[in-house]
């Protein structure tokens, strides 16, 4: 039985992370969907867990219209 895959990506800003960044697995949700609750993320411009602009960094927050926001070009 072959299931639909949903290829589209949330496009979160290029500067966050988290360890799920480095795994991959065709069955799990892709971590910029932040469906974890145990991740920890932190953005690579301050390495911390809060953005340039003070604010808590996670997949649902790290998007255009942030101030600090930058897209994967």
């Amino acid at each position: 039985m072959n299931l639909p895959v949903n290829n589209s990506v949330p496009q979160v800003c290029k500067r966050l992370r988290t360890k799920q960044a480095f795994m991959h697995s065709a069955t799990e949700p892709a971590w910029q969907e932040g469906k974890s609750t145990t991740a920890a993320y932190w953005c690579l411009r301050t390495m911390s867990p809060a953005g340039p602009d003070e604010a808590f960094v996670h997949p649902r927050d790290c998007k255009a219209g942030r101030g600090c926001y930058e897209n994967v070009e």
